[in-house]
């Protein structure tokens, strides 16, 4: 639902969650954190790795890092922090693998500096890019359409105070609430917009 999108990827930066979880300790707003990176972790997971399944492994084993190994101390770039995080252990999960084949892992061969400056600098810019994508989507809608879909998703009106504050029908609010949802998902699907879970 267009709802769960907007919360996850509007309301909340990385610090207010980041915030929300130290005062609550609840591992919600972590895993919403690991899903606006899940990309970028099965990327860097694969650069590293080379291998579908262990890639596949190690993305789903950084969540369980973020939970055991979330620093009491402040952060203030949560992506650069997390980029640091899921690297080392990559290089770790390397090294084994590296020695079980019979190989030394040398530091600079194998991490291509270069591009891993450039995954860094992805990762720390990842949720300011996700969020003009979402933002350019809504302001694509028409006028009509983008106010009927502030008032419902964002600012909790009902289909009835719509159509009076509009000045319109029932019909034709759903109809411009159910055209705006449809446009933005096709808008975000042409960004490859692929983790964010589906408009229904």
């Amino acid at each position: 639902m267009i709802s769960k999108i907007l919360q996850k990827y509007g309301q909340y930066s990385d610090e207010d969650l980041v915030k929300r979880y130290r005062s609550s300790k609840d591992v919600y707003y972590l895993a919403i954190l690991f899903e606006r990176y899940t990309e970028m972790t099965a990327t860097l997971s694969m650069s590293y790795l080379k291998n579908e399944m262990d890639a596949q492994d190690a993305t789903m084993e950084c969540f369980e890092l973020l939970v055991n190994d979330f620093p009491k101390e402040p952060i203030t770039n949560f992506g650069g922090w997390y980029y640091t995080v899921v690297r080392n252990y990559l290089l770790k999960v390397k090294r084994q693998k590296q020695r079980e084949n019979g190989v030394d892992l040398i530091e600079g061969v194998y991490d291509k500096a270069d591009e891993d400056q450039l995954m860094k600098k992805l990762f720390e810019d990842r949720l300011k890019n996700r969020e003009e994508v979402l933002t350019n989507a809504f302001n694509a809608l028409k006028p009509i359409q983008k106010e009927c879909v502030e008032l419902f998703y964002l600012k909790g009106y009902s289909y009835h105070q719509i159509c009076d504050k509009l000045n319109l029908t029932d019909k034709e609010v759903k109809s411009h609430i159910q055209n705006g949802k449809r446009k933005m998902k096709i808008n975000l699907e042409d960004n490859d917009v692929n983790s964010i879970n589906e408009i229904s």
